[in-house]
């Protein structure tokens, strides 16, 4: 089935939940349905460049949609989280964040940012030979180095195909928050605990002019060393 009912959508999803009773179902892969949503639900509900799925079809297959740089064809694709939307024929570029309330947001971007991706290594493993194959945040692997661990973020250019900065979670870095009370909000990583015996719990320490908190490192996203290296508005 290519749909669900709205009312069971996610949270994050920024729908209306009422007076039409189906939205897009996400297609499987990449990013987690939480972190993510259709690409034409993007482009018909929040967007409002198209009315109606065969006018989505049609652009994408003539192929006016980018995606991190790549074309994409697939009406149901799921665009998460830092992800770029570029529309070519507009000449408009956005990046998926969060808004105050952990839903997801656009945010309108430069045509050079828009070669930018942040991403999460969530995986590593080890192959022959010492080569090593990171997995990320949005379903994509990449062979890196054995100085890079599950947690760490990096800047990836989606032009060149390399990776441009390597974050790890240590003391001063700068952090954006994905969900909670300090939801798309900046803060400064103060430091790492575990909390549990058995299975324990990654905590992060934050700070801010305001004060410290804290937070699951699930729910945090590491932009910079001084300033975050894209832009937040």
């Amino acid at each position: 089935m290519n749909h669900l009912s709205r009312l069971a959508a996610p949270s994050t999803w920024p729908i209306k939940r009422k007076g039409i009773k189906w939205v897009a179902r996400l297609s499987p892969g990449t990013h987690d349905t939480a972190s993510s949503m259709p690409l034409i639900t993007w482009l018909k509900e929040y967007m409002s460049v198209i009315a109606t799925t065969r006018e989505a079809k049609a652009i994408l297959n003539a192929g006016h949609v980018k995606v991190n740089d790549r074309v994409v064809k697939e009406v149901n694709f799921p665009i998460g989280l830092f992800d770029i939307i570029t529309i070519e024929s507009l000449g408009k570029f956005y990046r998926v964040l969060v808004d105050q309330n952990g839903k997801l947001r656009l945010a309108e971007i430069t045509k050079s940012e828009s070669k930018t991706l942040p991403l999460k290594i969530t995986e590593k493993t080890m192959l022959k030979k010492g080569k090593v194959q990171l997995g990320f945040n949005n379903g994509w692997t990449i062979m890196g180095k054995d100085g890079f661990k599950v947690g760490d973020c990096i800047m990836y250019d989606v032009e060149t195909k390399k990776i441009k900065s390597h974050f790890k979670p240590e003391h001063g870095v700068t952090v954006y928050v994905l969900s909670g009370e300090h939801a798309n909000q900046t803060a400064k990583l103060d430091k790492v605990k575990f909390e549990g015996q058995l299975r324990k719990r990654k905590l992060v320490i934050l700070s801010q002019k305001s004060g410290n908190f804290e937070t699951s490192a699930d729910k945090i996203f590491i932009l910079g060393k001084g300033e975050p290296e894209i832009s937040l508005k």
